[in-house]
C-alpha cells in the first residue's frame, strides 16, 4: 500500500530551523516541497525557528557580531521563513495538514527581553511575541509554561522543545537521549533542542511500544560558537508514518536528500 494513499496518520516533525538573515531561507522551500509529497495528517514544529540573534545574550562584549545583529531583520527572516514552508498551496481535495508549533528558547528571548527592561515592548514600535505572527501560522500553538518549554500530546506522543533534566529546569541532553526520555517519561517522546538525533524503540513497553525521538536541527549554517559541536548536528526531518497511540514507522529524510530532490541546482 502507498504511504500516500494510506488512511491511517502521519505527522512531519522538524525542530531547530533558526531562521536567521545570514543564512540562506531556501531550505524551507525544500522542507514545503517535502510536505507537500508527503501529504500529512500534521506537521510539527518543535521551536527555535526563530533563531532571533540579536536578543542574544552572549555577544554583548563582541563588537564585531553585535554590529550585524537587527530585531526586525530576525522577524522577518522568520516570518518569510514560515512563508516558504507553505508556499505551495494544497490543491487536493482532502483535508489540508494542521500546523502545531511550540516556543523554543530562541523564541522566548524576546519574552525574557522584555521581563530584563519593559520599556522595549511595543507591537508597533517595539519588540513583541506577536511579531512571530505564531496565531497566522499555527493552528495550535504551545507557548512556554512556568518559564519552561510547554508538554503537549499527539495520537500518544509527548512533544516539547525539550523536556527537563531535575527540578530546576535544565534541559535533558546526553548521550543515550532518546533513551532518556523513554525512562523519564513513560510514554512516547519527541523533542528537539541539541541539534543531535536520537531515537529508541522500547518494545516491551505495556500496552503499547514506545519510542524516544530527538529530532536533530534544520539550521542552515554551522555557527562559531559551536566548534566541533556542529559536525555532531544531524540535520533534516523525521516522518512518522501509521501513528497509533504513540506508535509508528519512522522515517529520517536530510536536509541534503531534501536538495537533492528539490534544489534548484
Amino acid at each position: 500500500m502507498s504511504y500516500l494513499n494510506s488512511r491511517h496518520k502521519t505527522a512531519v516533525v522538524f525542530s531547530c530551523a533558526h531562521a536567521d538573515p545570514s543564512a540562506s531561507n531556501e531550505r524551507f522551500l525544500w522542507l514545503g516541497e517535502l510536505i507537500y509529497d508527503v501529504n500529512p495528517t500534521y506537521v510539527v514544529d518543535l521551536g527555535d525557528g526563530a533563531d532571533m540573534r540579536s536578543l542574544n545574550s552572549y555577544d554583548g562584549r563582541n563588537p564585531q557580531a553585535v554590529v550585524s545583529q537587527n530585531y526586525q531583520a530576525d522577524v522577518e527572516s522568520y516570518n518569510d521563513a514560515m512563508e516558504k514552508i507553505r508556499n505551495k498551496p494544497n490543491q487536493r481535495k482532502y483535508k489540508r495538514a494542521s500546523w502545531f508549533g511550540f516556543e523554543g528558547n530562541h523564541e522566548n528571548r524576546i519574552k525574557k527581553a522584555i521581563a530584563n527592561d519593559p520599556r522595549v515592548e511595543g507591537d508597533k514600535f517595539g519588540i513583541s511575541f506577536s511579531h512571530l505572527q505564531t496565531d497566522i501560522w499555527f493552528d495550535e500553538y504551545h507557548e512556554y509554561t512556568n518559564s519552561a518549554p510547554s508538554l503537549y500530546q499527539y495520537d500518544g506522543v509527548l512533544y516539547a522543545h525539550y523536556v527537563s533534566n531535575g527540578n530546576y529546569g535544565t534541559a535533558m541532553a546526553n548521550k543515550h537521549h532518546g533513551y532518556s526520555l523513554t525512562e523519564k517519561l513513560s510514554c512516547s517522546a519527541t523533542v528537539g533542542h541539541s541539534h543531535k538525533f536520537s531515537y529508541y524503540h522500547k518494545a516491551e513497553a505495556l500496552p503499547n511500544p514506545i519510542n524516544g525521538l530527538v529530532v536533530g536541527c534544520y539550521k542552515g549554517k554551522e555557527e562559531n560558537w559551536a566548534g566541533q559541536a556542529n559536525r555532531e548536528w544531524r540535520h533534516g526531518v523525521a516522518i512518522k508514518r501509521y501513528l497509533d497511540n504513540g506508535s509508528y514507522d519512522l522515517q529520517w529524510v536530510s536536509m541534503s536528500a531534501l536538495q537533492k530532490e528539490y534544489g534548484s541546482g
